[in-house]
């Protein structure tokens, strides 16, 4: 089996277009004829530039007021005063950088017009025929050369035009070594929600290069301000370099067109003599150095045979349950993404953002920023048991900056040590409040959430020496945050205050609709999460132990959750009533997922109000985001509930993809400028998603198949990490577990669990078998070597060990 996205239908707009990447270069290839279009992206081209004063002051007695007025319940009043006080400037916005054109000259008519996508190479093609014979064309972004390739071949000599443009400023020409564009992006760019007499400003924006150059070709090729044009040709290599100006958030841009053309066109220099093929296999090398480390493979791949537009709508008219396959490709799709879009390219390698790194709008949605009060941490759910932990290298780096940057937000706009971020995140790295509505705006916890990726990544690492020298400094900044946010209240107890939950509002006495109170649910459990991993990697460190003690203190006066009238968790300090009921977001439940702060063993009592809390966002709710059945899919892989698991994956692949597989976020009617965009945090997180149905370790305990669905009766992974570094492969048969192999990254005891009664084999040949507790299997075994496990009774081999 393959992995690949293919299609029988020309693109017609971005959602059908195929996506490439190295993580610092992005492009989306339509792939048609006889117009070839490529839009590119860089991820540092933003809009804005470094230097600009963001940071929100507020006064001391500012807050306090704000504090009184929610001490007193007058929750109105005091988001009132916030909006009025506490809000701050826009974000900018991440910018497309041009778009790559290449014209099939004299090619009228055509047929036997196919193009696909390889997830496994990284690499997109598309082929016709017509006139010319056969014409293919096959394009990739180099991992490890840096630069874009298009490989176009005829069985007869033709003649194509290639031109470059962009819907930024910018100008064309031609050069000694091949043919340029040089272009400028907006000193400044209004999201697309606000309206605005001026939305895009230019005059002192970053600039940029892109460089081209025809290698490797039998015909004659001429430059000029108009273009490549390559007359009797039956094959070229199209070599496309860009570079701009951006050197640091805090830094000077380089404004000299001149030395970014260099770069570019030295990156270009050390290929253009090698065979393509020499080039095509080193970018596919370093592509499956990550790809290939884990395979899943879910029914018997008999719908293959059919286009990717083809099975999704079967998918549709079969509820999803006809092509077990199509979750499969869907899962490593997802990994594609994140390789595709998040990789160290070098110092200033960015994050996944809301689109990954492809985007070709100049306004595009919310900005195509980092909206940190989920999309961002759903971006990375899936790095490390899907064992594409590099892959989080660019968002540690983010941390980092952030951690810095976050210093004068947290002490002007919050009056505390440490470090801070709220809701919105650029380039320029704005860690304060964004202007708009409090609900969402005002939400300073996002570095609280953030960091706790930093423990998470040391579980599924083992990295030590990372632990001491780049996440505990972030975490420490961002525990006195924590320490310095919280008061006590008349409870005795310790409250965040002001707090909202992200982005839902309730009904005060008087019926006014409101979002600001104190120590919302979502507050007490982002801040009880760090400061536990903190105190965590201080006993592992042996470092800060004033720092544990202070923590230990703190911990024991969180409040803790409750159930309301309703039956549900309650998602604020009060049991408000919710001015939607149906809303989006699911921030009171991130103890469940990603957290394990609620689960089945140790809080069995909040278990149906998890459930009524989940039943009462989804029931009659009509509207489908990408993201939020993603979320949904996981909340109920933890509660290992494989039949709501496989209802949202449903819904996800039956409503919230785009043809192309993108996830969806429709319009939310709730400002100007809504449309349906793409979103890739429901790419990421359905992928995350899927790995919590087939593992889970986030008990302490290797669990395996917690929450399959019922559909998916056969299948195999391999490659799987649990934490702890332990690489995990699964074999099922009719929906039971046929064999698993545990290989251990460290010797020591690890505990392994099932929902039906099993036996290990151990490194000496010695076999062990499982125990019967509260309705699951259980078995602690020395981890020093490969295990295997199987179902009680059953013989043969699995998946054989990597």
């Amino acid at each position: 089996m393959e992995d690949r996205l293919w299609y029988k239908t020309s693109a017609g707009r971005f959602s059908e277009a195929l996506p490439i990447g190295n993580g610092a270069l992005g492009a989306m290839v339509y792939g048609n004829f006889p117009e070839f279009r490529l839009p590119l992206n860089m991820d540092t081209l933003w809009s804005g530039k470094p230097g600009v004063e963001k940071t929100v002051k507020v006064k001391r007695e500012t807050l306090e007021a704000v504090r009184a007025l929610i001490d007193e319940e007058q929750y109105f009043e005091a988001e009132r005063l916030m909006t009025e006080t506490m809000m701050g400037p826009w974000n900018e916005a991440y910018m497309p950088a041009g778009v790559v054109s290449v014209r099939f000259c004299g090619m009228e008519t055509y047929g036997g017009y196919r193009r696909e996508l390889l997830l496994a190479d990284a690499c997109a093609r598309s082929s016709c025929v017509c006139g010319f014979g056969e014409v293919r064309t096959e394009s990739f972004v180099s991992g490890r050369d840096g630069l874009l390739a298009i490989r176009i071949t005829a069985e007869k000599p033709l003649e194509i035009c290639v031109k470059l443009s962009s819907i930024l400023e910018s100008t064309e020409m031609a050069s000694d070594f091949g043919y340029m564009l040089l272009g400028e992006a907006p000193v400044h760019t209004e999201p697309n929600y606000v309206e605005s007499e001026e939305p895009v400003v230019y005059g002192g924006g970053m600039r940029y290069c892109i460089v081209m150059r025809a290698c490797g070709t039998d015909g004659d090729v001429t430059y000029s301000r108009d273009g490549i044009r390559i007359r009797n040709m039956t094959k070229v290599t199209l070599l496309t370099a860009a570079e701009n100006g951006f050197c640091g958030y805090c830094s000077p841009m380089e404004t000299s067109y001149e030395k970014m053309a260099a770069l570019a066109e030295e990156s270009i220099r050390r290929v253009q003599g090698e065979p393509y093929a020499v080039l095509r296999k080193r970018s596919t090398d370093s592509h499956k150095a990550l790809f290939d480390r884990v395979q899943l493979k879910i029914g018997n791949g008999e719908m293959e045979r059919f286009s990717t537009e083809e099975r999704l709508a079967a998918c549709k008219k079969s509820d999803g349950k006809g092509d077990p396959g199509l979750y499969a490709l869907l899962f490593q799709y997802g990994r594609y993404l994140l390789i595709c879009s998040s990789q160290k390219k070098s110092r200033f390698s960015q994050p996944a953002n809301l689109q990954g790194i492809w985007s070709e709008e100049l306004r595009p949605g919310w900005s195509c920023n980092w909206t940190t009060n989920i999309n961002l941490e759903m971006n990375y759910w899936l790095a490390g048991p899907c064992a594409l932990s590099e892959c989080e290298e660019p968002l540690i780096s983010m941390l980092e900056e952030l951690a810095k940057a976050g210093e004068e937000t947290a002490r002007e706009t919050c009056g505390c040590r440490g470090w801070a971020v709220f809701h919105n995140v650029d380039l320029w790295r704005q860690t304060s409040p964004v202007g708009g509505n409090v609900k969402w705006a005002y939400w300073p916890m996002a570095g609280v959430w953030l960091s706790t990726h930093l423990y998470q990544h040391y579980l599924y690492t083992n990295d030590r020496t990372f632990l001491r020298e780049t996440a505990y400094p972030i975490l420490r900044g961002a525990a006195r945050f924590c320490l310095d946010w919280l008061r006590e209240g008349k409870d005795g107890k310790l409250h965040s205050s002001p707090s909202t939950s992200p982005e839902n509002s309730f009904y005060d006495a008087q019926g006014r609709v409101c979002s600001v109170s104190d120590s919302s649910t979502m507050d007490r459990s982002l801040i009880r999460e760090l400061l536990e991993n903190t105190r965590e990697v201080c006993r592992i460190l042996q470092e800060g132990p004033e720092l544990e003690q202070e923590i230990a203190e703190a911990l024991e006066r969180i409040p803790g959750f409750s159930v309301g009238e309703l039956g549900q968790l309650m998602e604020w300090s009060r049991d408000f009533e919710e001015c939607d009921p149906g809303h989006r977001h699911f921030a009171h439940l991130v103890g469940l997922h990603p957290f394990a702060q609620m689960n089945r063993r140790d809080t069995p009592e909040l278990i149906p109000a998890v459930y009524r809390t989940l039943e009462r966002r989804t029931e009659g709710n009509p509207l489908r985001i990408g993201w939020t059945e993603a979320w949904l899919t996981n909340f109920y892989a933890r509660l290992s509930d494989g039949g709501q698991v496989e209802t949202h994956l449903r819904y996800f692949l039956g409503s919230c993809v785009y043809p192309n597989l993108f996830s969806l976020h429709p319009p939310l009617g709730e400002s100007v400028g809504e449309k349906e965009i793409f979103q890739i945090d429901g790419n990421f997180g359905v992928t995350a998603g899927i790995a919590e149905t087939l593992m889970q370790s986030h008990m302490g305990c290797l669990e395996l198949l917690p929450a399959l669905p019922d559909f998916w009766e056969k299948g195999e992974v391999t490659g799987l990490v649990a934490r702890g570094g332990c690489c995990v492969d699964i074999r099922w048969e009719e929906k039971h577990l046929k064999e698993a192999r545990l290989r251990p990254q460290m010797d020591g005891r690890m505990k392994v669990a099932c929902r039906e009664p099993f036996w290990a084999v151990l490194p000496d040949g010695s076999r062990r078998s499982s125990e019967e507790k509260e309705g699951r299997w259980d078995l602690e075994i020395e981890a020093d070597g490969g295990v295997v496990i199987r179902l009680e009774g059953s013989l043969g081999s699995g998946p054989s060990g990597r």
